[in-house]
């Protein structure tokens, strides 16, 4: 999981003009939400997050991942259209995911798999990425927390994702680089190449280059 800082200012104009709109209207909702207005709000908030999954951090695009809320819609309607509370999660078209990564066998996670249930640690926390660590297996540890287990992040193709990713990284640096040049690939590998986008699975990626240094 990577840490996303939510910015209000990016909401899109048709959005917030939308909202304004229907504010005393009795259909005013995220349900209501228009499907243009809805279109940009998620390519909007895949921008935000550099192209990866709220959760488990695979790429997305908008035919790949849907709108998810951080606090429920069954619980707080009144925040159903806040920026604030909205993410954009990995698993509507599994379907489309498996035939782009050659993936035999799909569960639902992520979104899908949350449902309406709370999660104990969220992307928009700033500490969530430390909440967890990483196996040379792809693994997120602790297997048994609870947020995993809701999300379903440890299924078995995703952990070979994570693990494919981890290890192409890894076989880089078995040439022999010093630790100031990890430690400086680390630092770049955090951030956004020149298209916006992060690298998927790159916070499992960082935790095991910084275990070479």
């Amino acid at each position: 999981m990577k840490y996303i800082s939510k910015d209000p200012s990016r909401e899109p104009e048709s959005v917030k003009q939308w909202k304004q709109l229907a504010a005393n209207d009795p259909n005013y909702g995220y349900e209501y939400l228009r499907s243009k207005e809805r279109k940009e709000l998620l390519q909007t908030l895949i921008e935000e997050q550099g192209y990866i999954c709220c959760y488990c951090g695979m790429e997305i695009s908008d035919r790949t991942s849907h709108i998810e809320h951080v606090a429920p819609q069954s619980t707080h309607p009144e925040l159903s259209l806040e920026y604030t509370n909205l993410l954009a999660s990995c698993g509507i078209s599994d379907h489309i995911i498996a035939k782009n990564l050659a993936i035999t066998h799909c569960e639902e996670h992520c979104g899908r798999k949350r449902g309406n249930k709370y999660l104990s640690v969220e992307p928009t926390n700033p500490d969530c990425e430390t909440k967890f660590s990483y196996s040379a297996e792809g693994e997120i540890l602790p297997n048994n927390d609870s947020t995993v287990k809701t999300l379903n992040l440890n299924y078995t193709e995703l952990k070979k994702l994570r693990k494919a990713a981890i290890e192409g990284l890894i076989s880089l640096f078995e040439d022999g680089f010093s630790n100031e040049e990890i430690d400086l690939f680390v630092k770049s590998f955090g951030k956004r190449d020149r298209d916006g986008k992060f690298q998927p699975f790159c916070f499992a990626i960082t935790y095991f280059l910084k275990s070479y240094i």
